[in-house]
């Protein structure tokens, strides 16, 4: 079935219009992308078990090269807003997609030749490789949100995304089984983990070909904005939804990164799983995604995206009660663990690109998308550094680890309900009281138990507009 198809969209765009063309090639692009996407966030189990098992970085270590994509997000403000006044949104998402791969393939190359017994040493070069990761692939995301909203058409964004979300996921999952192969077939080896990279690396190049192939929207430089720096600032700060909205996903990205990037860690050091187990869990709940994803697009489509996001925070702490119980013994609960997690996390993310969308002022566009990504990302940044540095001067002091990790994931419930409280202060036009969310998520719990629901990065949902009457 084609996107067009699928979408509805036969009867109003034409079979060889550029904007057909541009829809099957940004498929494209989202399937081959995914994987080193994937990779990128040093708190993935693949690149955990690269930094903590094979190299023995400390936990203060790896929580200091896990903080840095978002250091890079909060870099990119110094940079989006001059390029996108001299370069095509286009031609700057290309570039930078170019230069993070070409990194990529470097550091792949240079793993055989770093020592594994001086984690001081590859400690930064980690920190080079992933900090240039970083900041290529956030300048890269702003200006494809930017490129994105100049040719997806209002009228056909939700239905399109929603589907090339899916497929992405289910993409994913493939990708993720054929690591599971790998990795358990070569027993976890460096050279596997060198050759999952190497793979995702051709498939990336895949999708830049795909995207410069792509003939609409960002093929010339926009028109300079009428307002100058510090009006676009005063038009952000006047906007109060626009700032709380702000203000929430800082306090959010602190609670999700603080603990986030530790589970693998959790896993492989206290609970003694290797990573083909740790990619078991993992394969079950993106399967999952793949299958709930609708029903969520069409609570977000009913309540809106903010009573259906509080819902979800409300439900994610829950789950510590079973990381709380979690002993070498009893890892069968991480089947559960997972599921929970991921189906309360999709609540949440699957309407968050849509919420900033609907709140940033046209006439500030590139500016409030950077300074939101910018604010964010320096709090979210901080949370697994300081974090990890509680940690390790925790082992240090002889502390026993399962109860440090433990008393880690309970207090982490505490800025997670703070986000709630300030999620809900932020106005969204046409949304529902939180009560009445619950009471229609009846048919997402039971799926959710069944199958479980993994994290969900990538998901565009917007209301599609109404039909005009016969």
């Amino acid at each position: 079935m084609s996107v067009v198809t699928d979408c509805r969209l036969n009867a109003t765009i034409p079979r060889r219009s550029p904007l057909r063309r541009a829809l099957a090639l940004s498929l494209v692009d989202g399937i081959t992308s995914s994987p080193l996407c994937y990779l990128w966030l040093p708190g993935n189990f693949i690149v955990a078990a690269l930094l903590t098992d094979f190299f023995h970085l400390s936990e203060a270590a790896y929580g200091l090269i896990v903080s840095l994509p978002f250091w890079g997000n909060a870099l990119q403000i110094f940079l989006s807003p001059v390029l996108a006044h001299h370069f095509p949104a286009k031609t700057t998402t290309v570039v930078t997609a170019w230069a993070n791969a070409a990194g990529w393939l470097g550091m792949t190359l240079l793993l055989p030749w770093l020592p594994r017994d001086h984690p001081t040493a590859t400690t930064s070069v980690f920190f080079v490789c992933f900090f240039g990761f970083s900041l290529f692939a956030s300048v890269s995301g702003v200006a494809w949100n930017s490129w994105t909203q100049e040719w997806a058409l209002e009228r056909i964004r939700g239905r399109y995304f929603g589907f090339r979300n899916g497929v992405v996921q289910a993409a994913t999952v493939v990708f993720l089984i054929l690591v599971w192969g790998a990795l358990g077939w070569f027993k976890g080896s460096l050279a596997a983990l060198q050759g999952v990279f190497l793979f995702a690396l051709v498939l990336r190049v895949w999708s830049i070909l795909a995207l410069q192939r792509m003939k609409v929207g960002g093929d010339r430089v926009p028109a300079a904005s009428p307002l100058d720096w510090r009006t676009q600032l005063a038009t952000i700060r006047a906007s109060r939804s626009l700032v709380m909205f702000i203000v929430f996903g800082a306090v959010w990205g602190f609670a999700y990164n603080c603990l986030g990037p530790f589970y693998p860690v959790f896993m492989y050091h206290q609970l003694g799983l290797s990573v083909a187990k740790v990619c078991l869990f993992i394969i079950v709940n993106t399967l999952a995604a793949a299958v709930t994803m609708p029903t969520w697009g069409r609570l977000l489509d009913r309540y809106g995206n903010k009573s259906v996001m509080a819902a979800a925070i409300l439900l994610w702490p829950v789950q510590f009660l079973g990381w709380l119980l979690l002993r070498p013994g009893q890892t069968w609960l991480l089947y559960g663990l997972w599921a929970w997690n991921g189906f309360s996390w999709a609540g949440f993310t699957l309407g968050l690109f849509n919420m900033l969308l609907k709140l940033i002022p046209p006439e500030a566009k590139i500016t409030a998308i950077a300074l939101n990504t910018a604010v964010t990302s320096i709090v979210t940044a901080v949370a697994p550094m300081l974090s990890g540095a509680v940690i390790t001067l925790a082992l240090r002091r002889g502390l026993d680890p399962m109860t440090v990790y433990h008393w880690a994931f309970l207090l982490q419930i505490a800025p997670a309900l703070l986000s709630c409280l300030l999620l809900l202060r932020v106005q969204e036009p046409k949304a529902s009281s939180l009560s009445t969310v619950f009471g229609a998520m009846r048919n997402v719990r039971t799926l959710g138990a069944m199958l479980g629901l993994t994290f969900i990065a990538n998901y565009v949902f917007v209301k599609p507009a109404r039909r005009p009457p016969r």
